[in-house]
């Protein structure tokens, strides 16, 4: 049976940008659903990371939907000291009352690296800065976190790495990620996913936090067993 022009009016089809559109929020929805759970602490890297950044919108989109969020701060973003970096980071996750979920970006993920036995449910590390090879204008002044930590961190991780990222070249993010055991999430080309990029909310980065998230889920569900 052919339908008329009247017809097939009735049954609309949804414009493929509008269905796109829907599931993006869709999946936001469910993200921060899944985040309720927990403490989320933010983590910048050299220089910090200013109101544009990827890491400055989420802190504002999630505390806007409910999630608790909070954002490590140092005395001097420009000359990072390690152990005064460190010593803020633990302070911060110390207070915190739920388990702790942080997203590290460049400096901060490795920082987070250096403080791999702290108490947390996991970590998204976010182009960890590669201050051994690493031939970026910036490297000198991240020296004092050298070298890179290269045993198994104690927290279910995802490491995202962009393909053209003068930080951290894609043959070290799969030797890290590997050293490291976390997940490695291929962020495409983007450079160093930072201040410079321009990147908006980073839709990507939200499909790595749920790779993150979907680890902790099973890595907590085969410690249960276990204990059974």
């Amino acid at each position: 049976m052919r339908l008329s022009s009247s017809s097939r009016s009735k049954f609309p089809v949804p414009h493929p940008v509008s269905s796109l559109v829907d599931e993006e929020q869709d999946g936001r929805k469910s993200l921060v659903q899944r985040l309720a759970a927990f403490d989320v602490v933010i983590v910048p890297g050299l220089d910090g990371s200013g109101a544009r950044h990827w890491q400055s919108l989420w802190e504002e989109f999630l505390r806007r939907h409910g999630v608790s969020v909070q954002r490590v701060e140092q005395t001097d973003w420009s000359r990072p000291d390690l152990v005064a970096w460190q010593t803020a980071l633990q302070a911060l996750v110390n207070v915190c009352v739920r388990p702790v979920i942080i997203i590290a970006h460049s400096l901060g993920a490795l920082l987070t690296v250096h403080c791999a036995k702290l108490n947390i449910a996991g970590a998204l590390l976010v182009a960890p800065a590669d201050v051994d090879e690493s031939r970026a204008s910036g490297v000198m002044r991240t020296r004092g976190f050298a070298p890179v930590p290269q045993k198994i961190i104690a927290f279910p991780s995802v490491l995202a790495a962009s393909d053209n990222d003068e930080w951290l070249s894609p043959c070290r993010a799969r030797f890290l990620a590997q050293r490291w055991g976390a997940e490695l999430f291929p962020a495409g080309w983007v450079g160093h996913i930072g201040n410079r990029e321009n990147l908006g909310m980073w839709q990507a980065g939200f499909h790595a936090l749920e790779r993150l998230l979907d680890r902790i889920d099973r890595e907590r569900k085969t410690e249960g067993e276990y204990e059974i």
